[in-house]
């Protein structure tokens, strides 16, 4: 007899707030006139499929004047920019090809936003990635290993460098940041070595930048799992949340009212509304942010035997 599967063994031990999302719900809307984005410009990596093509959808949906969407995949990008001029006539579409660990491609990635709109973008969807899943340590060979770090740690870096060079004043600079990050950042797991490592050090390096620069909005999410191609066979049977939830996410954090968030990790199942009944709590702790060794003085803990 087969062996029954809990769909919510990845989700249910994730979860902060009593209710769970897994479909899109009223306050994350992007029909809701407080979640229009009328007058931003978002630039959305990883925009060719997946999640990143669906948050394009979504901000498309909320009325977002630009919406730069990059990808290496310039047939796919296409498809997409078609999509969003279906869904929004009035937003102007700008599809970038880019390799997002090449330096010189994201710098005319950003060049080209200056120069199509006039001024930098508001928004920077940090989506693109790289998963697979690959052999023990000491038998993946190392630039295999090193291309997932490449793209998902190295990759957002420039990514977040060049959109604060971009700013009118760099030393002050303003928008939203947000990362797609995900929970496999607190597991370890044979084979996955390189991925789980890449994305919690997205995590800390979204932290870092919050506290250099305190005046950007910057986030890390949780995606949740959807079926997207890029859930492995594994993962496909736990994959019961809708693409659209990271954009719709983005929807929310891009706005000042999520300001108690800044520098944290949001999980796109948590349900907003909850989490803003504990604002004060949220600022004072800093649940959703990393914690090395809580146990050291430092970090608050007493030691052992405490």
């Amino acid at each position: 007899m087969a062996q029954q599967v809990d769909p919510d063994q990845f989700t249910t031990p994730f979860m902060p707030t009593p209710t769970k999302r897994r479909d899109p719900y009223p306050a994350i809307d992007p029909s809701k006139p407080s979640n229009s984005q009328k007058g931003k410009i978002i630039i959305i990596t990883g925009a060719s499929s997946g999640l990143g093509a669906a948050a394009a959808r979504v901000w498309a949906r909320a009325g977002a004047s630009g919406i730069v969407i990059a990808a290496r995949r310039v047939e796919a990008l296409d498809k997409v920019a078609a999509q969003l001029k279906e869904i929004s006539p009035s937003s102007k579409i700008l599809p970038v090809k880019v390799d997002i660990t090449s330096e010189g491609q994201v710098k005319n990635l950003f060049a080209s936003v200056q120069k199509t709109f006039g001024r930098p973008a508001d928004v920077l969807l940090n989506n693109a990635g790289y998963l697979k899943d690959d052999q023990l340590i000491g038998e993946t060979s190392p630039s295999a290993w090193w291309t997932g770090i490449d793209v998902n740690l190295k990759g957002a870096y420039i990514m977040n460098h060049y959109f604060i060079q971009a700013q009118p004043n760099p030393k002050q600079p303003t928008g939203t940041i947000i990362t797609v990050s995900s929970g496999r950042a607190g597991l370890t797991a044979p084979g996955g070595s390189a991925y789980n490592i890449s994305k919690l050090a997205e995590q800390r390096l979204a932290e870092h930048l919050q506290l250099e620069y305190p005046t950007l909005r910057v986030f890390t999410t949780m995606p949740g799992i959807s079926p997207t191609e890029m859930a492995t066979e594994f993962w496909l049977q736990f994959a019961h949340d809708h693409e659209d939830l990271t954009g719709m996410l983005a929807l929310y954090l891009a706005q000042p009212r999520a300001d108690f968030l800044k520098g944290s990790m949001v999980g796109v199942n948590w349900d907003v509304d909850e989490l803003e009944q504990h604002k004060d709590e949220i600022i004072a702790k800093k649940p959703f942010q990393t914690s090395w060794l809580p146990i050291l003085p430092f970090n608050g803990g007493k030691g052992l035997g405490a």
